[in-house]
């Protein structure tokens, strides 16, 4: 068996303990630089112009990062008409804010600006850029909505069980919260009271009922069947008005 000379050792576990403290050095340098990353950057993507936008609004200073306001312009841009349109800054921050608050998670756009071409509602806050439709990669919509109505104040929160998203739109006023159960594609249907459909689970238990399209007889269809005796047949299958 070789026999290490005792200061040869002795440099030996000197090395080995500088080593070591290096490590410990380094370890703590990048988990120092870790909690540095105040405002780390949120990944969007508009699931209809499968674009990716990374947002970061603050450097690690806390100092504004140029360029924000186009970008998001531009990457919230109505996607039907491809029209551009300057979106509130606050509705910018509490889309970072969302999704830093699961990090990792990608925010998935569905609409933001709707030209008043496209927009169904005529007093639609998506026409004045201050609202967005969108969803968080893995967390469930009834985790996004309880999280906004109890995070932020001024905006209005909207619900859709029957869809893939939450609408989120900023104001001055009081908060608001609705439900509607409508799916794509679907005319609205509002909820009489959300609190308490919320309270009681319906929210997320009700499912509208759906009318099969083949019921519905063209005008000339109607007036044959009025006309031939038909028309007490024809009533008690076709919707009302």
């Amino acid at each position: 068996m070789k026999v290490v000379p005792i200061a040869a050792g002795a440099r030996l576990l000197l090395a080995l303990c500088l080593v070591a403290a290096s490590a410990r050095t380094t370890g703590a340098a990048v988990k120092s630089r870790v909690k540095k990353a105040r405002w780390p950057p949120v990944e969007l993507f508009h699931v209809n112009s499968k674009e990716t936008c990374h947002l970061r609004i603050a450097d690690d200073r806390g100092r504004p990062v140029r360029g924000v306001q186009k970008r998001m312009d531009q990457f919230l841009r109505c996607h039907h008409t491809n029209t551009k349109f300057r979106m509130n800054p606050r509705l910018t921050r509490l889309l970072y804010e969302a999704g830093r608050h699961w990090p990792g998670r990608r925010v998935e756009v569905v609409s933001g600006y709707r030209h008043p071409s496209v927009a169904k509602n005529p007093h639609s806050p998506h026409k004045l850029g201050l609202a967005c439709d969108f969803r968080i990669a893995g967390v469930k919509n009834t985790q996004l909505r309880d999280y906004l109505r109890a995070t932020f104040p001024h905006i209005g929160v909207g619900y859709y069980p029957n869809s893939s998203f939450v609408h989120l739109d900023v104001r001055q006023g009081p908060a608001a919260f609705w439900i509607d159960y409508s799916g794509p594609g679907e005319g609205a249907l509002y909820s009489g009271n959300a609190r308490e459909d919320l309270k009681t689970g319906r929210a997320d238990t009700f499912k509208p009922t759906k009318i099969d399209p083949t019921w519905a007889d063209d005008d000339e269809d109607w007036q044959h069947d009025s006309a031939t005796g038909g028309g007490a047949g024809a009533a008690a299958a076709r919707p009302g008005p």
